[in-house]
């Protein structure tokens, strides 16, 4: 199984929670202009998804 978006698997999950964290913080500014706002978000979905990925390997290997 690929990872979304061609990322590599070099985030361990203590760095994918925390860089979760400050892209949702960076979210937040007021200043954010529409296009920086848009790959925000993208990078948001993709570490999203690779967080679900993760979780779904761990659960599979417990099995």
């Amino acid at each position: 199984m690929d990872y979304p978006g061609g990322m590599k698997p070099s985030l361990t999950q203590s760095q994918l929670v925390k860089e979760l964290a400050g892209t949702a913080a960076k979210l937040d500014s007021p200043k954010l202009t529409g296009e920086k706002r848009m790959a925000l978000l993208r990078r948001q979905a993709q570490l999203g998804d690779l967080r679900d990925m993760m979780a779904e390997r761990a659960r599979r290997a417990q099995q």
